[in-house]
C-alpha cells in the first residue's frame, strides 16, 4: 500500500510494471481493488497506476467535496505529486466521466483516454443511484454494510476474481455525504457540450446490457473525430470482468496504436464485439 499526501489529505494508491504510464480510475461505491486484474495484464506492457479517490477506498477526506471536478483536479495533483507529465486514462462509471472531463480539459497531460460504462450526460445513471441524492436514503444505505455489500456485488455480476471479498469490503468505506456528494455530481454533470474540444484519441466501452449507466451513452460520440466506440453485447456494467480476454485485448490494442494523424473529418469508428458461446 502507497499513500501520497495531496491537499494535506491522504491518497492511497497502488503501481505495477514498468514503461509508458497508465492511470486507472475507480467509479462510485469502487476503490481501485476491483482494477487489478487488468491492471496486471496492463502492467506486461506498461507501467499501470490506480489511486482511490477522496472518501472512497483508503483515501481520507478532510475537507474537499466529492464532485466530478474535485476528482478531475485530484487526477492532476496525483500525476503533479508523482512527477507524471503525460499519461493515459481509464475510468469506468463515474471514473469514465472524471476521466473524459479531464482529458477535455487537460489535453496536454493526457495522451489518450478510455471510458468503461460512463455517464457523458448524468440523466443516463440508473434510478437506483439518483434515490442516494436524497439525505434521509444516503444514511439509511450508509448505516446499513449489508445493503451496501449487496448492492455492490449486484453491480459486479459474475466475477472469476478470487479476491471479489475485498472488493466488496472496500464498498462500505464510504460516508453518507461522499455518497450522496458524488451521485448528485454525477447526476448534475453534462459533458454533452463540452465533446467537441476533445482533442485526444478516445476508446468508448459500454456493455450492451448495462443496467446502472444507459449503453445509449456511445451514441453521443456520433461527432467527436477521434472517437472509437466498443460495444460488448454479453457485459453488464463491467465489461473487464464479465468478458475479460476481450476487453483486454480491446484495451491493449488501442493503448499500443500509434498516435493519430491530423483531424481533417468528423468520423466514428464503431465495433461490436462479438463472443461465441462458451467463450
Amino acid at each position: 500500500m502507497s499513500i501520497v499526501v495531496i491537499d494535506n489529505q491522504v491518497v492511497h494508491y497502488e503501481v505495477f510494471g514498468r514503461g509508458r504510464p497508465v492511470l486507472f480510475l475507480h467509479g462510485w461505491l469502487g476503490s481501485w481493488r476491483y482494477w487489478f486484474p487488468t491492471m496486471e495484464v496492463v502492467a506486461e506492457h506498461f507501467r499501470t497506476y490506480s489511486f482511490d479517490f477522496w472518501g472512497f477506498g483508503d483515501s481520507r477526506r478532510k475537507r474537499t467535496q466529492e464532485s466530478i471536478q474535485a476528482y478531475s483536479e485530484q487526477v492532476i495533483r496525483f500525476l503533479d505529486a508523482l512527477g507524471i507529465d503525460q499519461v493515459m486514462l481509464v475510468g469506468h462509471s463515474m471514473g469514465g466521466m472524471v476521466a473524459m472531463k479531464t482529458a477535455i480539459n487537460h489535453p496536454e497531460r493526457i495522451q489518450r483516454v478510455v471510458t468503461v460504462g460512463a455517464p457523458i450526460n448524468g440523466d443516463s445513471l440508473s434510478w437506483l443511484l439518483k434515490l442516494i441524492d436524497r439525505p434521509f436514503l444516503a444514511d439509511t444505505f450508509a448505516r446499513t454494510p449489508l445493503l451496501r455489500r449487496c448492492l455492490f456485488r449486484f453491480f459486479l455480476g459474475q466475477t472469476n476474481d478470487p479476491a471479489v471479498k475485498e472488493v466488496i469490503d472496500d464498498s462500505v468505506k464510504s460516508s453518507a455525504n461522499t455518497l450522496r456528494y458524488a451521485v448528485s455530481s454525477m447526476w448534475r454533470t453534462d459533458l454533452r457540450p463540452e465533446l467537441p474540444r476533445l482533442r485526444v484519441p478516445a476508446l468508448i466501452v459500454h456493455g450492451g446490457r448495462d443496467d446502472i449507466v444507459n449503453p445509449n451513452q456511445a451514441e453521443l460520440f456520433t461527432n467527436v473525430p477521434l472517437a472509437e466506440v466498443v460495444t460488448m453485447p454479453r457485459s453488464r456494467h463491467f465489461p473487464f470482468l464479465d468478458e475479460a480476454a476481450t476487453f483486454n485485448e480491446v484495451l491493449l490494442r488501442f493503448l499500443q496504436a500509434e498516435p493519430p494523424p491530423p483531424i481533417r473529418a468528423t468520423s466514428l469508428i464503431v465495433y461490436e464485439v462479438q463472443t461465441l458461446p462458451g467463450d
